[in-house]
């Protein structure tokens, strides 16, 4: 493993990540492990023991991972209450694997992880699985401010260059083009496989909907009450306040180790934020880029607003 500095754009500032597989430089945040410790959990990921009625949360960064972990969560323990845990507890990349395997049931496992990646037993075990997906210019705007508000970056960019970044695919976990092409692949190819989609607009514009769907996809009997309550206390800035509260002194001490002066991880949980970062020219470039780079998925439509 090579923990390096990477240029957002030529001769532009710098952003720190952990190169996890040097045959095609992919590459992480360094989750604050050594290199060495990082490397060994990585390599270690297609071992991981699955428990049987464990539920794998796939997703790009950015497109609302925390949100619906939450109300995935939420779900499984039947409880209308937001929690006091942290989706990155069981974020398979991002904790040593014994801390993944001992954590108790009922789990929402999730990653940001290329399919290639994955635990074998993801496969064997036959786990249903839910991809979220978000429309990629607020990703990347969500992308940008991820990276300047955690510290571990040590990023402290412009917008205009980590576009740049993002559009190369320099970012960590990749490009996201290619990321969607993976698992249009892998979803036709496989077509036994319980994979069910979600979109993070879908989830803004009609949350109990699309959670009464997942909730039908996963089997879970939840009675409408008891999803409105999730629904509603799983408002951003209700979610963001019952987060605040429900922190340990030890969380509280974590999060300033790990996050850049007031940065939440529930920033602002909107659609179309990408048209107060954007210029005109930018999203001329971005829609030709993207348009170029999707040109073969047919499987995936996204809002943008």
């Amino acid at each position: 493993m090579m923990r390096q500095k990477f240029e957002d754009a030529p001769g532009g500032d710098t952003v720190t990540y952990d190169v996890v597989d040097e045959e095609n430089g992919y590459r992480q945040c360094t989750f604050r492990f050594t290199n060495e410790n990082h490397q060994e959990y990585f390599n270690n990921i297609p071992n991981i023991k699955c428990n049987d009625d464990d539920i794998l949360l796939n997703s790009y960064p950015k497109t609302g991972t925390h949100w619906l972990w939450e109300m995935l969560l939420m779900v499984l323990k039947q409880s209308g209450e937001v929690s006091n845990g942290n989706k990155i507890h069981e974020m398979i990349e991002a904790i040593p694997t014994e801390v993944i395997e001992n954590s108790p049931s009922p789990r929402v496992i999730n990653t940001h992880l290329k399919i290639k990646y994955l635990p074998k037993d993801v496969f064997k075990k036959k786990l249903k699985m839910i991809l979220l997906l978000r429309n990629p210019k607020d990703v990347v705007v969500s992308f940008f401010n991820h990276t300047r508000g955690v510290k571990f970056y040590e990023y402290d960019g412009k917008f205009e260059n980590f576009l740049q970044l993002f559009m190369r695919g320099g970012v960590d976990y990749g490009s996201y083009p290619e990321y969607l092409q993976e698992w249009q692949t892998f979803m036709k190819e496989n077509q036994e496989v319980p994979i069910h989609v979600v979109y993070y607009e879908g989830l803004q514009q009609d949350c109990f909907g699309e959670m009464w769907k997942i909730c039908k996809f996963l089997g879970k009997d939840v009675s409408s009450d008891l999803l409105q309550k999730i629904v509603e206390n799983c408002q951003i800035v209700k979610m963001r306040q019952a987060k605040e509260d429900n922190m340990t002194e030890e969380m509280k001490k974590s999060r300033i180790t790990a996050l850049a002066n007031d940065f939440s991880m529930f920033r602002k949980g909107q659609i179309g934020d990408w048209k107060n970062w954007f210029t005109v020219t930018q999203n001329e470039c971005f829609e030709q880029w993207w348009t170029e780079k999707t040109k073969t998925l047919d499987m995936f439509t996204f809002k943008y607003c």
